[in-house]
């Protein structure tokens, strides 16, 4: 495993471990799966099984309202819940979208912060950062399709990811 951090100090290793640890521990509610647009439509039981074991509901009228924004071609892209991370390194109240970039995208398009079509969604590349009042919004008009998260900060992503 590379080092990812500049110092070799292993308190402060030590420490970074047990803030991960910690981090972990808050997102067990998080989903262990998410599942497609398509695959919910068809299904009557639109739930997602979480890390700690819980279920998830997902709202069937708020996946078929989603379902109109989204082009159905992509609907077997486009997978829910969306996890908003809220990102503590960046500032307060400061989020990003996990997951691919057509999560993104449709989120961009939820809050009207894009007029391109869905086959355009690579040409905007820039990083897109969520602030409150949006948040509010998304969860205003699509409760069960949001999960929220606590992102790890980018220097300790890649250490011990396997510890428990």
């Amino acid at each position: 495993m590379t080092n990812v951090f500049k110092s070799n100090d292993p308190m402060e290793r030590a420490l970074d471990a047990v803030l991960t640890h910690e981090i972990r521990k808050l997102n067990t509610h998080l989903p262990k799966h998410r599942r497609t647009v398509s695959d919910l439509m068809k299904n009557t039981d639109p739930t997602i099984e979480a890390v700690d074991g819980t279920s998830i509901l997902l709202r069937t009228v708020e996946i078929e309202e989603l379902s109109k924004i989204v082009p159905k071609e992509y609907h077997d892209r486009l997978k829910l819940p969306i996890v908003i991370l809220r990102r503590m390194e960046l500032g307060k109240s400061t989020y990003t979208v996990s997951g691919e970039p057509i999560e993104e995208f449709t989120v961009r398009k939820i809050l009207g912060e894009t007029n391109a079509d869905f086959h355009q969604r690579y040409m905007d590349r820039e990083t897109f950062f969520l602030y409150r009042p949006q948040v509010v919004e998304l969860l205003r008009k699509y409760h069960s399709l949001f999960v929220m998260g606590f992102g790890l900060p980018r220097e300790l992503s890649g250490y011990a990811p396997n510890r428990d």
